[in-house]
């Protein structure tokens, strides 16, 4: 019975040892309105969490660091920890939708490429055409086109499932310390900015039959792990 207690005790430790992001206000409203999906994204009993679950919850793959920022980390190939936003919209809103953060990326040993941020298309609607695919991925790249340790925004260009084309725009090199980030979608355009300077400026009309959620965490599309610490996370839906 002591050993069992013991084996008990390390295993709370490891699964549930970190303090709770949803401890902090300010992380209180983005968690209120979205679920976390993690380490795929079916639930996972383990490491998911319902819509608006979060109190006093943690995991090894989301956590609270310093009592100051909310922390993903994932390993593995097309794994992730991340929230996924419960409100949907399409791009022709009259009313912006805008996702922004203050956030500090540490790629670690990540092999190729991990997102961070995405505007995703809903796939569970049956009311609405599918797709299963992002419309806008803002990820880190290890090595594309001569450039290493860069930023870059991958927006899809057709809504034809027979089509993979993608824009890739460079975001800059990627910073050692917090930098912000802000999404906005309104009347059918995307806009960028980091830092507060207007990187990204796309009409994306043709994505307006599509429902739209936002997501933030981290989603490995290699072998490796990373890790993404936010200090702010704002959604307005």
């Amino acid at each position: 019975m002591i050993l069992r207690g013991i084996s008990f005790f390390i295993f709370f430790v490891i699964l549930f040892g970190h303090d709770s992001p949803y401890s902090l206000d300010k992380f209180k409203p983005v968690l209120n309105m979205s679920k976390l999906q993690a380490p795929k994204s079916s639930f996972n009993p383990l490491y998911s969490r319902h819509y608006g679950d979060f109190k006093d919850y943690s995991n090894k793959y989301f956590y609270l660091q310093d009592n100051k920022y909310m922390v993903f980390y994932m390993c593995g190939s097309h794994n992730r920890s991340e929230l996924r936003f419960k409100n949907i919209w399409s791009v022709n809103t009259k009313i912006p939708k805008i996702l922004e953060a203050e956030v500090k990326l540490f790629s670690l040993n990540a092999k190729r490429e991990f997102t961070f941020l995405q505007i995703h298309a809903d796939s569970t609607l049956k009311d609405a055409p599918i797709i299963n695919k992002p419309l806008l991925r803002i990820v880190w790249r290890k090595e594309y086109h001569n450039l290493y340790n860069h930023l870059w925004a991958i927006i899809r260009i057709s809504d034809s499932l027979l089509s993979n084309n993608y824009k890739k725009i460079d975001l800059g090199i990627l910073q050692k310390d917090f930098f912000n980030v802000k999404i906005i979608v309104v009347k059918n355009m995307l806009k960028i900015y980091l830092n507060n300077k207007l990187k990204v400026k796309e009409n994306v009309s043709y994505w307006q039959k599509y429902k739209n959620y936002f997501k933030a965490g981290v989603y490995l599309q290699d072998k490796g792990c990373a890790k993404v610490l936010f200090n702010r996370l704002f959604i307005k839906e």
